[in-house]
Parts: C-alpha cells; structure tokens; sequence
C-alpha cells in the first residue's frame, strides 16, 4: 500500500450531482437566502452578490461563515470566497433534461493531516447537500438530509 504524504496529498473536495431541475434553479437555490435555507442554512443575512459579504449560518449550531460571491453566471457558474481562506465553484451543466451539478471546494487553510480531513469533511458535507437540493427541486420538499446530518454532528459534540 502506497501512503501519501500529508504535505502533498490532494486537498480538494469535489462532488458531481444530476438534478432534474433547469440550470437557472439550480443557480438561485444557492443564491437566494429563502432557498437556502429550505435545505442548507438555518440563515442567510441576504442574497449572494458579486463583491458583497453576506454571513451564512449553518443548521449545526454554532457554524457559521461569511461570504463573498466571486463569480456569477447565471445557470452557468457561481464562485465565492469564504471568510476561512476556502474557496467554492459551482459549474452548471444542461444535461439530460436537468443539470449535473459540480461543487469544488479548496483552498482549505488547515495544514497536513488536517487539510486532508477538512477536504474529506467538505466532500461529505457537499454530498449531503447536493442530494437535500436534489429531493427539494425534483419533489418541491427537502428530504431533511443536511438537517439530519446536522442533528448528528449535535448529538457526538
């Protein structure tokens, strides 16, 4: 077994996703305080704008962020900065009558073992969303999933 060195092991999350939703609703749901927090956020302080910090609290308690959109093309792409150092792109594709959904969040500031475990954590987390997003689009009702996730993170604190 070949062991990678923390210092130089990849530090990227990345997930994929099809969600049978148009491109342009798929966008807003991550622009849009009154969508996130239908299945990602327990608060928004307001719409994600190119260059305007807004503060992101999350459903586990205590977990909270600022946020600063970086690039915006609607139904296309959306980047922020995230007030940790961490960076996030979202790419749009029109696929198959809905959109494949692509999240890559880097850039973590933690150092060795623990910027490996903070990309783990983020491709967990982004999974976890993504699927939320997908029940919410496809069906008009989250399935609970980030909100279950967050009650499990409560229960082992």
């Amino acid at each position: 077994m070949t062991t990678i060195p923390t210092e130089t092991a990849p530090t990227r999350a990345r997930v994929t996703m099809l969600i049978q939703a148009p491109p342009k609703d798929v966008y807003a749901a991550f622009v849009e305080p009154a969508q996130l927090t239908q299945f990602w956020l327990s608060k928004a302080s307001g719409p994600l704008r190119i260059g305007e910090t807004v503060h992101w609290s999350f459903m586990v308690e205590g977990a909270a962020i600022d946020t600063t959109a970086t690039t915006m093309e609607p139904g296309k792409k959306l980047a922020w900065d995230w007030s940790d150092g961490s960076k996030v792109l979202i790419e749009l594709e029109a696929l198959g009558g809905g959109t494949a959904v692509t999240l890559i969040n880097d850039h973590f500031p933690q150092h060795g073992a623990e910027r490996i475990d903070a990309a783990l954590n983020a491709t967990e987390g982004f999974a976890i969303v993504l699927a939320d997003l997908k029940t919410l689009l496809e069906s008009g009702t989250s399935a609970g999933i980030t909100k279950a996730k967050a009650k499990l993170i409560a229960l082992r604190q």
